[in-house]
C-alpha cells in the first residue's frame, strides 16, 4: 500500500480548493448552523431534569440529533470525495445520505455517540478529583482517575483514528453494509494510524488561529482539513490492492 506523506497531501488539497474556498465556507456554515439548530430544537423539546421520563427524552432527542448530524456529515465526506476526484458538487450533496443508504452511518453514530459519551464521563470523574484535591486537598483516587484518564485517551484517539476513513468508504460505495464499511475503513487504517495522526497533529497551529478569530477561521480551516483528509483516504485506497 502507498504511504501517504503528509507535505505532499497537503499540497494536493491546498491545489483542489483554489476557486472554492466561498462555496465550501458556506457549506460548512450551513452544516455547523443546522448541528446548533438541531440541538436547540431538541433542548427546547426534552430539556435535562432529574426525572427518569426527562433523562430518557433528553438521551433520545440528543441521540436523534447526533444521528441526523452524522448523515448530514456523511454528506460533507461525499462533497470532499467528489472534489479530490475533480468531480463537480453542489451544496445539495450534503443530504445526499438520507436518501442513499443512511442505515449504516446512524448505526456508525449510535457508536459514536456512546464512545463520547463515556469519555466524557471519565474527563468529568477526573476533573471532579482534581478540584477535591486543589480546593480540598483530598488526594484520593487522584492517581488512579488520572491512569484511568490517560487510558481512555489512548484508545479513545484509537478507536477515532482507526475509524476516520469510514464516512469517505460509505460516500465512495453507499451499498456497503455497516459491518462492510467498518471493517473497509479498519483495514485502511491498517499500519496508517501514526501517519494520520502525525498529519492531523500538523492543524493544531491552524486550530489555535481558529479559536482565537472566534471561530470564523474555521469557515477556511475545515474545508483544508477535509481535503487533506479526502486525499489522505484516496491515497490509500488507491494503493490497497498493491
Amino acid at each position: 500500500m502507498e504511504r501517504p506523506v503528509t507535505k505532499e497531501i497537503k499540497c494536493y488539497a491546498r491545489c483542489v480548493l483554489t476557486g472554492k474556498h466561498a462555496s465550501l465556507a458556506g457549506i460548512t456554515l450551513l452544516v455547523a448552523a443546522l448541528n446548533l439548530l438541531l440541538s436547540y430544537l431538541a433542548l427546547q423539546a426534552a430539556p435535562y431534569d432529574s426525572g427518569a421520563i426527562s433523562i430518557i427524552l433528553y438521551f433520545g432527542c440528543s441521540i436523534l440529533v447526533n444521528m441526523i448530524y452524522y448523515i448530514l456529515l456523511a454528506g460533507l465526506y461525499d462533497i470532499y470525495l467528489d472534489i479530490v476526484n475533480n468531480r463537480s458538487y453542489t451544496w445539495k450533496n450534503l443530504f445526499y445520505a438520507f436518501t442513499e443508504h443512511p442505515e449504516p452511518v446512524a448505526i456508525y453514530s449510535l457508536i459514536q455517540y456512546a464512545l463520547y459519551y463515556v469519555f466524557t464521563q471519565v474527563v468529568v470523574w477526573w476533573l471532579a478529583v482534581v478540584i477535591n484535591w486543589i480546593f480540598y486537598g483530598e488526594a484520593k483516587n487522584l492517581i488512579i482517575s488520572t491512569a484511568v484518564l490517560l487510558i481512555a485517551v489512548i484508545l479513545f484517539l484509537y478507536i477515532q483514528i482507526s475509524f476516520a476513513m469510514v464516512l469517505f468508504v460509505h460516500a465512495d460505495d453507499p451499498d456497503k453494509s455497516f459491518t462492510e464499511m467498518i471493517m473497509e475503513g479498519w483495514q485502511l487504517m491498517g499500519g496508517m494510524r501514526p501517519r494520520y495522526f502525525t498529519m492531523m497533529l500538523s492543524f493544531i497551529g491552524m486550530y489555535l488561529l481558529g479559536v482565537l478569530s472566534l471561530g470564523i477561521g474555521f469557515l477556511f480551516i475545515n474545508p483544508y482539513v477535509f481535503a487533506t483528509k479526502g486525499y489522505f483516504y484516496k491515497t490509500i485506497e488507491s494503493g490497497k490492492s498493491e
